[in-house]
């Protein structure tokens, strides 16, 4: 059995010779943005650096590892705020946390070490930037599942979140996430969507307080030869379907802070 940083670390490999049938979407995009880890405001009408409105809920995007830091750029939280906006106006805050840039090692423990490191770094711009848990979504895909476990595991002693969503964790990360950072324990509700399949990283979550959903990919042995095809990167694109179509069941659908009626 291939491992997944292993199959994560030949997919990468194999891109970089490849064109990238999923590049140039709205969630990945060509060329690399020199972003180290930075919390970037995209609300209605507010600058990057802007502050948040207090009164209103927040969702955070994080995405995950960039094998290709100066030849890709990871889009995510910038179209799918984009998207929110189309869909609800001004009515939250927008956020996304931007590592894009930022070199990570597939070997002896890396990307646990860097997805952490950039947790505690997300966490402290979100406590200057005056986020209050309890009324806040943290949404990430792959690695950036573990930042988001580290980031709301630091901000503990703020309250819960109010929903974790998790897109994709990387099976070999579930003990870190779910075990070692508690991520049931910071947040009201925890959600886990797995991709199964050769080219999906993920596996369902047997714990309390986790409710997993299984999302297939369409092109899973060609997401072996081109990363940006996999079954992994496939949960993050629907996702970011689910926020602009609201008929999509699953998703944006359940999240307790925009929609009146999420599972329950």
């Amino acid at each position: 059995m291939v491992s997944i940083c292993n199959k994560f670390f030949l997919g990468a490999l194999l891109s970089c010779v490849l064109t990238g049938c999923g590049l140039n979407t709205p969630v990945l995009q060509r060329g690399g943005n020199g972003r180290m880890g930075v919390l970037l405001n995209y609300s209605c009408g507010a600058h990057w650096c802007d502050p948040i409105d207090p009164n209103k809920p927040t969702i955070v995007f994080t995405h995950g590892w960039n094998p290709l830091p100066k030849r890709i750029h990871v889009t995510f939280g910038q179209a799918a705020s984009q998207s929110l906006r189309c869909r609800y106006g001004d009515a939250c805050n927008l956020l996304s946390w931007d590592w894009s840039a930022v070199r990570v090692s597939p070997f002896r423990g890396q990307p646990v070490r860097i997805g952490r490191c950039q947790g505690r770094k997300m966490a402290i711009a979100l406590r200057v930037r005056g986020v209050d848990p309890v009324h806040t979504q943290l949404i990430a895909h792959s690695l950036g599942t573990v930042v988001a476990a580290q980031a709301a595991c630091c901000l503990s002693d703020l309250g819960p979140f109010a929903q974790l969503t998790l897109l994709d964790p990387p099976e070999n990360m579930h003990d870190e996430i779910f075990r070692h950072l508690a991520a049931p324990s910071h947040a009201r509700v925890v959600e886990n969507y797995w991709a199964p399949g050769i080219s999906g990283f993920g596996a369902q979550v047997n714990q309390a307080g986790v409710r997993n959903y299984i999302v297939r990919g369409t092109t899973p042995w060609r997401g072996m030869v081109d990363l940006s095809i996999s079954n992994h990167m496939y949960v993050m694109r629907w996702y970011y379907q689910t926020i602009g179509c609201p008929k999509m069941p699953y998703g944006f659908q359940q999240s307790v802070l925009m929609n009146p009626d999420p599972e329950s």
